[in-house]
């Protein structure tokens, strides 16, 4: 089995929370991140402090999930 790159872990731990991965916008400094809320049916798009692909295991995904989920609450 091949390993998991971050961007499908990501996918895989919004999910878990009830949110649904649309697309990463890589950019020079940031990625910009598109999700939607399954509940709701809303879409947010995010700036990223870093790139999804510097993530490097599932607990820096889960840690990086909880910080745009936390931005999103706070809008």
């Amino acid at each position: 089995m091949m390993p998991k790159t971050p961007s499908v872990i990501l996918r895989e731990e919004l999910a878990k929370k009830g949110y649904e991965l649309l697309d990463i916008y890589h950019g020079r400094e940031k990625d910009t991140i598109r999700i939607k809320n399954l509940l709701n049916g809303r879409v947010y798009l995010i700036e990223s402090n870093k790139h999804v692909r510097d993530l490097i295991g599932r607990e820096d995904v889960i840690k990086f999930i909880n910080e745009l989920l936390s931005r999103i609450e706070e809008r």
